[in-house]
C-alpha cells in the first residue's frame, strides 16, 4: 500500500497516516492530539524525556496529549507505519461517558502496549477507514468502539485535587500568550513581562511545565498550523507564509522532521 491520509471535514476529530516506508522525525515536539502508532515490519525507538519504547510488530505505541517525544529507527528496515491522530477534547467526551465524575481527560497509563490482539484490532480499524465504500458512519462507530475498549483497559480514575492550581494557571498564562503571539516576532522579555517575572525563571518554569523550550514550543505550533492549511488545499507557498516559516525551504525541513513527509507529500497523499 502506498502513502496515504485519512482526513475528512465530518470527522474531524481524526487523522490516519500510512508510510510505507519509514524515516526518522528526530525532532523533539509534541502533539495536541492522543497518537497511536504501529508497524508491520522492524522497529522505531520512540525516545521520550527519561525513557525510550521500542516499538515492533504486534505492539502499540500510545502517545498522550503534550507528551514531548521523537523517534529513531533501528538498524532494522521498518516499513508499513499506522499514525493515527485523535483530538483530545473529543477523547475526553469519550472517557466522561465511560468513567463517572470525571473532571479532565485521562493519559492512558502505557506508552507501549504489548498486546498482538489490540495491535490485529487497531490495524483492522486502520484498514477500513481507508476503505471508501464503508460509510463514513461505519467508520465513525469502529473507532469509537476500539478507542472505549483502549481507555477502559488502559486508563484509571483519578483524583484532581493534588494537582497545583497556581502552577496549573501560571502554565495557562505563559500558553494563552504565546498561542495568541506565536505567529509575532515575540522575544522572552515580552513573554517575561506578561507573566511578570525573570527571563530566567520564565525559562526554567516553562520547560517544566510543558517540557518543550519556547522556541521549541513556538516550532511546534507553527508546524502544525502548517499541516492544518495544508489539509485545507492552501498552496504550499501560501502556507509557509501564513504559518510564520522564513519561507517554503524552512517550512520543508521543519515539517518532515515531525511527520516524515514533506509538505507536498502530505497534501498529495490525503484521500
Amino acid at each position: 500500500m502506498k502513502n496515504k491520509i485519512f482526513k475528512v471535514e465530518k470527522l474531524p476529530f481524526l487523522e490516519l497516516r500510512y508510510l510505507s516506508h519509514v524515516t526518522s522525525c528526530d525532532k523533539a515536539h509534541k502533539h495536541d492530539e492522543l497518537t497511536i502508532t504501529a508497524i508491520k515490519n522492524g522497529c522505531i525507538n520512540i525516545e521520550f524525556d527519561s525513557f525510550t519504547d521500542n516499538l515492533r510488530p504486534n505492539e502499540l505505541s500510545v502517545v498522550n496529549p503534550h507528551a514531548v517525544h521523537c523517534a529513531f529507527l533501528s538498524k532494522e528496515e521498518s516499513f508499513g507505519c499506522y499514525v493515527m491522530y485523535l483530538d483530545e477534547s473529543w477523547c475526553f467526551e469519550i472517557q466522561k461517558s465511560l468513567y463517572e465524575n470525571l473532571y479532565e481527560y485521562l493519559n492512558v497509563n502505557a506508552t507501549l502496549l504489548q498486546s498482538k490482539e489490540l495491535y490485529e484490532d487497531f490495524i483492522k480499524v486502520c484498514n477500513a477507514l481507508f476503505v471508501q465504500e464503508n460509510s463514513l458512519l461505519e467508520k465513525e462507530e469502529t473507532i469509537i468502539e476500539f478507542i472505549s475498549a483502549l481507555f477502559l483497559n488502559f486508563c484509571e480514575e483519578k483524583n484532581i485535587s493534588n494537582v497545583s492550581k497556581n502552577s496549573l494557571r501560571l502554565a495557562q498564562i505563559i500558553e494563552k500568550y504565546i498561542d495568541e503571539n506565536f505567529l509575532e516576532d515575540i522575544v522572552l522579555e515580552d513573554i517575561s513581562w506578561h507573566v511578570q517575572m525573570s527571563v530566567v525563571h520564565l525559562l526554567r518554569v516553562f520547560k517544566a511545565e510543558f517540557g518543550l523550550s519556547i522556541h521549541s514550543y513556538i516550532l511546534n505550533k507553527k508546524i502544525h498550523l502548517a499541516k492544518k492549511l495544508l489539509a485545507q488545499n492552501t498552496p504550499i507557498a501560501e502556507v509557509a507564509q501564513m504559518s510564520g516559516f522564513f519561507d517554503q525551504s524552512h517550512l520543508n525541513r521543519s515539517f518532515k522532521r515531525v511527520f516524515q513527509l514533506t509538505p507536498k507529500e502530505y497534501q498529495k497523499n490525503i484521500v
